[in-house]
């Protein structure tokens, strides 16, 4: 029995060498260009802290912008969001996929001028994030973010806004575990 334990306890060590041999970044800066639907562009920017190679905390910037015509009036909207959650990596050598549950807060921010008359209105809200993506490594330091897609839940003027929001960019690693 005693030989039969040592034995398991060996193999789940062997097993788990290669993920300690690996090299973890403390922190990952992700930053890049992404897309909320229709005429809705921005950027996005996330920074990671990297507990193991598995499980890190990720805070989220991001900035969507676009106009709407309506009639003869043009709408300029915005929206700004602040979101941190848990994030999921399986580093490989060369490909790393993760994914993401995120919750925080968005400003929503829409204007227009009718008649000569200025009018604006906005609101702030919670948002939460269900996500993932693939960063492709390019170097030690360096990784670009093939995709990442996100379903992205807003709340503000008393209204749920469900959407997708797509993302691409670069990755820089700081640091190793």
């Amino acid at each position: 029995m005693t030989k039969r334990f040592f034995l398991v306890v060996c193999l789940i060590i062997a097993a788990s060498l290669p993920a300690i041999a690996q090299d973890v970044p403390k922190v990952e800066v992700f930053g890049g260009y992404t897309w909320a639907g229709g005429n809705f562009h921005g950027v996005t920017t996330s920074v990671t802290g990297n507990i193991n190679s598995w499980f890190g905390v990720t805070a989220d910037f991001s900035g969507h912008y676009g106009s709407e015509q309506d009639g003869p009036v043009l709408i300029n909207q915005d929206a700004h969001s602040f979101q941190a959650g848990p994030r999921f990596s399986r580093r490989g050598k060369r490909f790393t996929p993760f994914a993401y549950a995120l919750v925080g807060v968005t400003r929503f921010h829409a204007s227009a001028t009718v008649g000569g008359q200025h009018l604006s209105d906005s609101d702030t809200g919670f948002a939460s994030t269900l996500g993932g993506g693939l960063d492709v490594t390019v170097n030690d330091r360096v990784a670009i973010r093939a995709f990442q897609i996100d379903y992205f839940r807003p709340n503000f003027f008393g209204e749920t806004h469900d959407r997708m929001r797509v993302a691409v960019g670069v990755v820089f690693r700081f640091g190793k575990k």
